[in-house]
């Protein structure tokens, strides 16, 4: 988007705001799009010296918004998109909800909030997770007895599917070096891309990479496969990370990868599969997906698994199901090739004894 001349506005993440100072402190409000028929309309009443926010009744959810900013529940998290995430939400749920009363909110109330947004069901879902811990801060300091969004399950969003062979190849194949490079370290490594983005050299001696997770903040060590290391020596150092941009810097951000890697999709021309009854492009998660059924191939256990990949032992079985029936279907191959299997009623026996 191009500057513009209006006083006060703004773009943050790509959405636009009015900004104005209150206490010393800016202070944002969010914009229709420029070409939205509502912006004018938005844009005066944002300017306006009464437009600031009024502090928010007693009882309210906007009220327990801001009491759950200033906890310790919302400021000790760690991990930046964590604490992003969780911000966005909030502002979400206060600019809506704020007004409702905390405690008559009720469990068929909350699954009217969610729905309202389940033509998006990951955003669906991102705002159930933020309010399920914004009603549990509340139990937990007497604003209500309960927590009305406990055991309320998230939307249905499908799966990200692991890359078969041929997609892999001909990302790799097509993919200039430093993308090449992004994808053979996710494949590797079982990594989350915002991880991947942050691995530096000096975290590795050739053999293991050793990292602490950014989203779960789980130590991992990594045993370093011959591709990964050779694909490394192909490239120069010019950053202290595995990964750098065209000006040879760290990624700032994982959506740059992201993008990039949208791109590569549609120049292989956008290979897909069915989740949900819908169509998915494979994504740089996926990869995720390749390492830890690899890794399952292999004999190892998931805890081994988890220990590599940053999982909890019942994420490593709900990525590696697949693997487990590939593994299973073997297993009872090699069984029937060996004429050892109890015959099916009425069929006969390898002897041809009925």
């Amino acid at each position: 988007m191009g500057r513009t001349e209006l006083p006060g506005l703004c773009t943050k993440h790509g959405r636009l705001y009015f900004r104005r100072k209150i206490g010393g402190r800016d202070t944002y409000i969010r914009l229709p799009a420029l070409d939205d028929p509502r912006f004018a309309e938005a844009y005066a009443k944002a300017a306006r010296p009464d437009a600031v926010r009024k502090r928010p009744s007693a009882g309210t959810i906007g009220a327990l918004v801001a009491a759950y900013r200033l906890s310790s529940a919302y400021t000790t998290i760690r991990a930046k998109k964590t604490r992003e995430n969780t911000t966005r939400y909030l502002s979400m749920i206060e600019e809506v909800h704020g007004h409702r009363s905390v405690a008559g909110c009720r469990r068929s109330d909350v699954n009217r909030m969610r729905d309202a947004y389940a033509e998006m069901p990951g955003k669906a879902n991102n705002w159930l997770a933020t309010f399920r811990k914004l009603m549990a801060f509340a139990a937990d300091n007497d604003w209500r007895r309960d927590n009305p969004a406990a055991g309320i399950k998230p939307l249905d969003i499908g799966e990200q599917e692991p890359w078969p062979a041929d997609v892999l190849e001909r990302a790799l194949a097509t993919a200039l070096p430093m993308m090449r490079l992004a994808i053979v370290t996710g494949l590797c490594s079982g990594a989350r891309i915002g991880d991947c983005i942050k691995m530096q050299h000096g975290w590795h001696d050739g053999r293991i990479m050793q990292l602490r997770t950014g989203k779960n903040s789980a130590d991992v060590a990594i045993p370093m496969h011959p591709f990964w290391l050779d694909e490394l020596g192909k490239l120069p150092r010019c950053s202290v990370t595995l990964l750098y941009d065209r000006a040879g810097k760290p990624f700032s951000e994982p959506k740059i990868v992201q993008e990039r890697m949208r791109r590569l999709m549609a120049e292989i021309g956008s290979p897909t599969y069915l989740s949900n009854g819908k169509a998915r492009l494979y994504s740089f998660h996926g990869l995720r997906k390749n390492a830890a059924c690899y890794l399952a191939e292999l004999g190892l256990s998931d805890t081994e698994i988890g220990a590599i990949c940053g999982m909890t032992p019942q994420t490593v079985r709900h990525y590696t199901k697949r693997a487990r029936a590939l593994m299973i279907a073997r297993g009872a191959a090699e069984t029937i090739m060996r004429g050892d299997v109890i015959p099916l009623k009425g069929g006969r026996s390898p002897g041809g004894a009925k």
